[in-house]
């Protein structure tokens, strides 16, 4: 064995190594393309002729699915966190509110809990709200709900 297949071996691990990371990250990032890169090169250089190169390829292959299969397997236990995967089950069957249902609101009088350039938050009867202005709206101000329109509140500030 060379120094070359040495060297291939060296690269295929780090190329494998790097794509069992890119696993763990959502997205395909550098990990994965710099990954896939020092894979093929591993592959070229460990093997002398093309046969050898075909069956370290498949070698690789089959340890990448090994490491898929397994990663897949931990992050479906409860008991490690998937980086990927939402683990906060949200509360309630319908958590959309429909714009009828929104009606009541308008009128309300509240108090911009952020500036409003145009958008903020405020709060209207002790609950907080995402809000929408025309125009700029300081931090503090009295406010009045005057549209819903699009699931989206509108406010204008009371003098």
């Amino acid at each position: 064995m060379g120094a070359i297949q040495v060297l291939g071996i060296v690269v295929l691990l780090v190329g494998i190594i790097l794509i069992g990371i890119e696993f763990y990250i959502p997205g395909f990032g550098i990990p994965g393309i710099s990954g896939t890169i020092f894979t093929v090169a591993g592959i070229f250089l460990t093997g002398r002729n093309m046969s050898e190169r075909i069956i370290v390829g498949l070698v690789a292959i089959i340890v990448i699915a090994i490491m898929l299969v397994v990663s897949i397997i931990v992050f479906n236990s409860k008991s490690v966190k998937s980086p990927i995967k939402l683990d906060t089950d949200l509360p309630g069957k319908n958590l959309f509110i429909e714009e009828k249902d929104m009606e009541y609101l308008v009128g309300k009088s509240g108090v911009a809990l952020t500036d409003l350039r145009p958008s903020g938050k405020g709060e209207f009867d002790g609950v907080k709200l995402d809000i929408i202005t025309n125009g700029y709206i300081a931090k503090g101000a009295k406010l009045s709900i005057t549209e819903i329109k699009n699931n989206k509140i509108f406010v204008d500030e009371v003098r």
